[in-house]
Order: C-alpha cells, then structure tokens, then sequence
C-alpha cells in the first residue's frame, strides 16, 4: 500500500492550506469572492495527497491551475457533502512521465447548482485517472476535456451517478493528438424519480495519431417510469491504425433477477439495492487503490 503526505485545503470563511508534504506548492488568493489556487507538485519517492474540506459557506466558487512536474506523482480527494451551490473550474498540465489521481464521492442538496470543469492536458507517459460518484442535486454539470497531447499519455476515467435530481449533465470530450495515446472512459447512470440524466461522450482522433486505444462504454439503469437517461457516444476518427471501441445502453432492471431475490424472502427495496450495486461493481473495480475503490464502493451502499 502507498504512503501518501497529506495536505488540507479547508474551504471556510477563514480559508487556510496546511501543507505536509516538501514536494508541492500551494498558493492562493481571493477575488470577488473567488478563490484562486496555483498547486505545484515536484517529483518524490513518496506521493503528494490533497484532501478537500468544505464547511458551510453563502456559495463556493474555485478557480484552480494544477502544475505536474516530471515524473510527479499527486492524489487529490474531496468527500465532501456540499449543502451549498458550488462552482470549481480546473486546469491541470501533466510534465512528462507524471501522475494525476482525482478522486471525488459527492453527495449534493436537491435544491443547489453543482458545476465542476476540468481541462487536463497530457504530455509524454504521463496518466490522469480520473474518477467520480455523485448522488446529482437541482443541476449538475460534470464536463472533462482531456488532451492527449504526447505519446504513452493515458486517460483512464469512471463516473458513476446516482441520481434523485431533476436534471445532471456530463460531457466528455478526449482529444487523441499524439500517436501511441490511450484513453478508457467508463460511465453508469441509475435514475430514480424525475431525474433526468444525460452522458455525451466524444472520442476525437487526429489524422497522424497511430496506433491510438480508445475504450467508451455508458449504461443507464432507470428504476422508475417517470426517470430519464441519454447516452450519446460520438468517434470521430481520422487514422486507420487504431483500435476503438464504444458501447451505449440504458433500461430496466431485469424483472427476473428481482423476482428470484423476493423469492429468496429479500423486500422488493432491498433487492433493488443489490441489483444496483451489482450494476455499479464493475466501474468501481477499475480503480486500482484498495482505498479508493473501499470508498467508491461504500458511496454506493449508502446511496442505494
């Protein structure tokens, strides 16, 4: 198991950053009511973490520049359980050989707005591993743009929704730009009273990126009539040596499975939630750390 320095970024009326790690910078100042963070992280032996803390607040609004040196390695995670409107806008660049974790297990109030962005441009080698659970609010917007600019660099991503809010966006945009460029974007959807949720996931390959890996799947699962759910794969390829792939489906749960479990003396709530985390299991076994995937899989449990 990793080691991993912690450091605190506390999001409060009197905001303030507790950095244990010698390895990465983190400045800030606020404008207009806008927080805005430069973070820097160096190469080291031992992995940088960064915990996101939020206590309550009129709004939150954050506006972030996030630096991966060479060969540095930075986990970022926000639990947080947002009763606020909140806005972050991300920019992140990968040095050469670096690795960007972010991790987010989100659970918003069904009357906020929730918008998060992020641009993350990739050089040499490097990866960002991009993962997020979110139970959806009054409207949520989760838009990546990802940039595989250099070759080797690698995009590895999984969103999971679960959804009782009246309307969660998610766009996906990843730009194959250098040959030898890898991207795998798994999402899942289970809607549940008048939510609406929608997936557009765009795959885009320049003419001179050879021998490009692209993997796109997104699957919805509607518990109730009234719920809504819509995928939109889009490929736009333009080289031959390539080898991409994408899937798109959504419905019911299967009447079958249900019945077998109220067979087995299970109320019709409980076997719904075992339905659903079976759903769900499969993107949640796509994150490597054990501690992470604990997480991912005890968001959905309580969420079910």
């Amino acid at each position: 198991m990793k080691t991993l320095e912690p450091s605190i970024i506390e999001f409060t009326d009197n905001f303030w950053i507790e950095s244990n790690s010698k390895n990465l910078s983190i400045t800030h100042e606020i404008i207009n009511d806008e927080l805005k963070l430069k973070i820097t992280a160096n190469y080291s032996h031992i992995p940088s973490r960064i915990k996101l803390i939020s206590s309550n607040r009129s709004n939150l609004k954050i506006i972030a520049d996030i630096n991966l040196n060479e060969n540095a390695t930075l986990e970022i995670i926000d639990e947080n359980d947002y009763i606020i409107d909140t806005s972050f806008t991300l920019k992140s660049f990968l040095g050469s050989h670096s690795i960007l974790e972010l991790y987010r297990f989100n659970k918003f109030q069904s009357d906020t707005n929730n918008s998060f962005v992020h641009t993350c441009n990739l050089s040499n080698g490097s990866t960002f591993k991009d993962f997020n659970f979110t139970n959806g609010s009054d409207f949520t917007k989760n838009e990546t743009n990802i940039n595989l600019n250099e070759k080797n660099a690698k995009y590895v991503g999984s969103g999971v929704v679960m959804s009782n809010s009246s309307k969660c966006e998610n766009n996906l945009d990843i730009r194959h730009l250098s040959q030898s460029a890898v991207s795998d974007c798994s999402f899942k959807a289970v809607t549940r009273g008048s939510s609406n949720v929608s997936f557009k996931g765009k795959v885009f390959v320049d003419e001179n990126c050879s021998d490009t890996q692209s993997n796109q799947i997104s699957k919805g699962l509607l518990i109730d009539e009234e719920s809504k759910i819509k995928l939109t794969p889009i490929l736009e390829i333009n080289n031959d040596d390539v080898v991409c792939s994408h899937g798109a489906a959504s419905g019911k749960a299967d009447e079958e499975v249900l019945f077998y479990l109220a067979s087995r003396g299970i109320s019709k709530s409980e076997a719904e939630k075992i339905y659903i985390q079976g759903f769900l299991s499969e993107f949640i076994e796509k994150i490597e750390d054990a501690e992470m995937q604990d997480k991912g899989r005890n968001f959905v449990k309580e969420n079910c």
